[in-house]
């Protein structure tokens, strides 16, 4: 008998058990959250689904005993500590609570206001930004896991679909300022944001585990983000398996088929870029350093001293909303669409925090970084294959976009390479 599959099981079937009362609608209510391949393999196997329900059975009658709990204290709470447990000042927490009831209400999720949400908001904000249980939050605000669970699930999958609502590609006059303000920091012109991938570490899935085993040998999801010089994300890209190489990642993402074919230059002026490591494909969208093996010119140097420095700002934003949002850390979920549901919710409000003003790094604070992606320094092989995936035939008009787009990207690296270098005054040995 599968242990890992009983456990998924026992998980959910619990919190489904709490909120039904009951068994068979507990077991139908796992369908939509534990998907139908373990659904079918409960249904064909009475032994498994019985060992499961009797391992929920509980001799004393007394499931769950809630505990009295002032959950209005949290309300009551000083700015400074209230920011410590949840993250968001007080008034920008008002400010999300207001969004997030119109947002229910406007998409028709709630056609009529039973109960107030500021508490489930609350609850919300604690697991994200702690690694607590969904039984610890339980007695912490006086609710049953499964009533915890339920707001969980709504509220992070509110947040993802208001993610257009916050996480925007920037506009032409947007470009031109972030622009300005990365050339004045690193002497790197054109940069209209950085990219790259990060790891979410989840626990090991049931299904098709080696897709999401990472280099470092953890399951795993690689989450793509664009951010600017503000840490502002501008785009996303979660989902993607830990063993995806970052440059499929971007790959398959919306953005990189709309700036391969941006003819009219709409998301990005002729001279603009987005910058990434070298386990990136240099474009004329996305400019990469040089290759060090000990042969670049003092020119070239100082090309990747510039975006280095540009780029290091897409560090500063994953390590800023790791250590806000801390379950990104680590995920103990079995459901994909929950996973991914919490790890969108976390960068939207991520966003939503600087939109509304919170501060969340100094600009000049060169201590803050975060693990980079799947892109090593001695990761010649993986973009060498890289390479070779995106050029299999020559007739596919992809790869010819693509092909036109490297030799228009060596060409404008070229150019910056000497525009760079008579800006730096000195370059570090």
């Amino acid at each position: 008998m599968d242990l890992e599959l009983i456990s998924g099981a026992i998980v959910i079937l619990e919190a489904a058990l709490i909120e039904a009362e009951d068994e068979e609608i507990a077991v139908a209510m796992v369908t939509g959250r534990m998907g139908a391949r373990l659904m079918g393999m409960l249904e064909e196997d009475a032994d498994l689904l019985e060992c499961v329900l009797r391992f929920l059975d509980d001799d004393d009658g007394v499931y769950w005993e809630k505990v009295e709990v002032d959950v209005d204290g949290f309300r009551r709470m000083g700015d400074p500590s209230f920011k410590r447990h949840f993250r968001l000042s007080k008034p920008t927490f008002e400010v999300l609570l207001e969004t997030l009831a119109n947002f229910l209400m406007d998409s028709g999720k709630v056609v009529r206001v039973r109960n107030p949400i500021d508490i489930p908001l609350l609850m919300v904000l604690w697991i994200l930004a702690s690694q607590d249980t969904f039984r610890s939050v339980a007695v912490q605000f006086g609710y049953l896991p499964g009533e915890v669970y339920y707001h969980y699930s709504y509220i992070i999958e509110a947040l993802r679909e208001m993610g257009p609502l916050f996480v925007q590609w920037p506009n032409e006059q947007e470009r031109v300022e972030i622009e300005g303000r990365f050339l004045v920091y690193s002497g790197m012109p054109g940069v209209a944001g950085a990219v790259d991938g990060t790891f979410n570490t989840v626990t090991a899935p049931l299904f098709e585990k080696n897709r999401y085993r990472n280099r470092h040998h953890q399951f795993a999801y690689n989450s793509m983000v664009i951010c600017d010089d503000n840490l502002l994300i501008r785009d996303m890209h979660i989902g993607e398996v830990g063993s995806m190489h970052d440059s499929r990642v971007f790959r398959r993402s919306p953005l990189y088929q709309r700036l391969l074919h941006d003819e009219e230059n709409e998301l990005l002026a002729p001279d603009q870029h987005i910058i990434g490591d070298k386990a990136y494909t240099l474009t004329d969208f996305v400019m990469t350093p040089f290759r060090n093996r000990g042969n670049l010119t003092p020119e070239q140097r100082a090309f990747n001293y510039a975006l280095c420095r540009s780029r290091a700002r897409i560090e500063h934003c994953f390590g800023k909303a790791f250590m806000q949002w801390r379950r990104m850390k680590m995920l103990h979920v079995l459901n994909h669409e929950i996973a991914i549901d919490h790890i969108t919710a976390c960068f939207v409000l991520h966003n939503f925090m600087i939109l509304n003003g919170e501060q969340l790094i100094d600009w000049d604070d060169p201590t803050l970084t975060f693990e980079e992606g799947n892109g090593d320094d001695d990761d010649d092989d993986d973009e060498d294959e890289d390479r070779r995936d995106d050029e299999d035939d020559p007739d596919v008009p992809m790869n010819q976009l693509l092909r036109r787009a490297r030799a228009r990207g060596r060409e404008k690296r070229n150019e910056l390479v000497n525009v760079i270098y008579n800006r730096l005054e000195e370059v570090p040995e």
